[in-house]
């Protein structure tokens, strides 16, 4: 058999990614990108601290916990468990992606990756067609008068926040000396 020689290094096996839900891109600059050995825990020697590795894993969530990608990361790593068995993604370890993923497929079957991916393309199309639908005449009109700074209209009149007035004070006091005759409908 060609390439099973002992002695002689092996190319990696490729394992494709699940396509359904896509790997979480930004222009920002993540934690994960620009210093990853912090993310895995699994390097961590024990041997000087027993601590260490739950420091290290503190450490690691606490740098996913800002991350403006962590959602769509921990989709990204609960559907593709065999391209992240180790290290810290969107702040979950192992054992929690494991939990996790069980929870999924107790919720919606074996086939959680699809129904959530679905999910997933129902919001984008939402929001794609919220933002593309065109405005309102009413819209255009407000927008237009915004622009101008007129006032659309006035605020209506909040009685527990502004002060009465001397004409609703008597309107007031009218509407109660009626009812307290008995002569009110």
């Amino acid at each position: 058999m060609p390439g099973s020689r002992t002695g002689v290094p092996q190319p990696p096996t490729f394992i494709p990614a699940d396509t359904r839900i896509p790997f979480p891109v930004s222009e920002q600059p993540l934690s994960c990108r620009t210093d990853p050995a912090l993310f895995a825990i699994e390097d961590v020697s024990t041997s000087e601290d027993p601590r260490a590795w739950e420091k290290a894993t503190a450490q690691a969530k606490q740098a996913c916990s800002g991350c403006p990608v962590v959602t769509g990361c921990l989709k990204w790593a609960l559907a593709n468990p065999d391209l992240t068995p180790t290290g810290v993604w969107a702040a979950t370890t192992k054992r929690d992606r494991t939990q996790l993923r069980k929870q999924l497929v107790a919720r919606h079957g074996d086939d959680w990756v699809g129904v959530v991916a679905e999910q997933d393309r129902r919001r984008r199309e939402q929001r794609r067609t919220t933002r593309i639908a065109p405005p309102t005449v009413r819209d255009q009109a407000l927008a237009r008068l915004e622009l101008e700074l007129i006032h659309t209209r006035p605020e209506p009149y909040n009685r527990w926040k502004q002060p009465i007035t001397s004409q609703q004070a008597a309107a007031n006091r009218r509407v109660l000396e009626l009812a307290l005759t008995g002569k009110a409908a």
